[in-house]
């Protein structure tokens, strides 16, 4: 065996090793991030990080309320289509509902409120494999819509918000 067939083996070798190590911890992070946060559950902070919303079970599928609101935020509904609802606070709002379940960390068929535009999409949502939530709204199809990527907090951070 010459030195330049020994050299391109063991560089061989150790590429093999190497690549094997890279798949083995990004396949591991991955399934410790998506099982870690793999249900939308819980409190979520909005992409521009004016209130965070909490998700949980209700009767007609994942709903989300505002659970926290930054402070000088919206207070009340002003921008509801309907005049009646102009006065309800903000906080404690129902502004995302029916969501169901569609296949591992998706979840569709759901309606999300635009309360800062008085406006309703439909909507999906997504875990991703960073363990934030991809929120789209869309009117038809999703593929006219807009998404968002929500961050996961805790209670601690954004205590629940006070009806004014």
């Amino acid at each position: 065996m010459n030195n330049s067939t020994f050299s391109a083996q063991h560089l061989f070798y150790i590429f093999t090793i190497f690549m094997c190590s890279i798949i083995c911890n990004t396949s591991y992070a991955y399934a410790e991030t998506s099982s870690a946060s793999s249900e939308p559950i819980g409190l979520w902070l909005t992409e521009n990080k004016r209130s965070v919303i909490k998700i949980d079970e209700c009767p007609e599928g994942l709903c989300g309320t505002i659970h926290w609101i930054t402070k000088g935020g919206m207070q009340y509904d002003k921008k509801n289509p309907d005049e009646s609802k102009r006065d309800q606070p903000m906080c404690g709002l129902k502004l995302m509902w029916g969501f169901e379940k569609n296949g591992d960390h998706k979840w569709d068929n759901g309606f999300i409120y635009k309360a800062d535009e008085g406006d309703l999409y439909k909507s999906n949502i997504q875990i991703l494999p960073n363990g934030n939530m991809k929120v789209r709204g869309y009117i038809g199809v999703p593929l006219f819509g807009k998404s968002q990527e929500w961050k996961p907090v805790s209670a601690e951070k954004y205590p629940p918000c006070s009806t004014p």
